[in-house]
């Protein structure tokens, strides 16, 4: 089981990079279907991570894996959280995806689908 979360950690790393590269070739970078998309998938993934690091046999290195996701994850929801509490009535509809937050999921998509190659390696 756990060379399965092991190989589907490195296609929702594919994931991120895609939505990140989606997001910041979009003008303004608004939150669009594909984005809504690929954040359940992510949201779903989060869900499977906790429950991968409760319940499989993870090495010392591989453990880094879920941990990781997931911390990136709750830091993402806070974000996002505080990001539409800053919405008012008028422009509730305007949700945008600031480019800093979208280069920076990119970046966290490439280390997440390394450290999950590592991870397979290890294995």
């Amino acid at each position: 089981m756990i060379e399965v979360y092991l190989g589907l950690s490195l296609l929702i790393g594919l994931i991120i990079i895609y939505e990140a590269r989606y997001i910041l070739s979009a003008p303004n970078n608004p939150v669009t279907p594909v984005t809504a998309i690929t954040s359940i998938i992510e949201l779903v993934w989060a869900i499977v991570s906790i429950f991968a690091l409760l319940y499989l046999p993870f090495s010392k290195w591989q453990i880094l894996l879920p941990t990781f996701y997931i911390t990136h994850n709750v830091i993402g929801w806070i974000y996002g959280f505080w990001l539409a509490g800053k919405l008012t009535k008028q422009n509730s509809n305007q949700l945008v995806i600031p480019s800093w937050y979208a280069k920076f999921s990119f970046n966290f998509g490439i280390i997440y689908t390394v450290l999950g190659m590592l991870a397979i390696i290890a294995f």
